[in-house]
């Protein structure tokens, strides 16, 4: 799904949100559990992403055969990947 890279910039720019919407600086040594009970924030913002994927998952699972979502859900390239380094783009 997410790689970790992706996971750490998440987690930063949600804790930037609560700190500034509670206006709070990261001079103020103040961890992330702490400002997220002042605020009330139960769950994470990747949490949420994940739960909104799965339901669009099962939404398409669902669908009728044929329809165009749920075959690209299932295509699988053809052939093999090329041996060596992956290029980039």
């Amino acid at each position: 799904m997410f790689k970790n890279k992706e996971v750490a910039k998440l987690n930063y720019t949600e804790m930037d949100f609560w700190r500034r919407s509670a206006r709070i600086s990261r001079k103020d040594k103040i961890r992330n559990n702490i400002i997220k009970q002042k605020l009330n924030v139960e769950r994470s913002l990747l949490e949420d992403i994940k739960t909104k994927q799965f339901q669009c998952y099962g939404h398409v699972y669902r669908m009728e055969e044929g329809r165009l979502p749920k075959e690209v859900m299932k295509w699988s390239p053809p052939g093999r990947r090329k041996r060596g380094r992956l290029k980039l783009t």
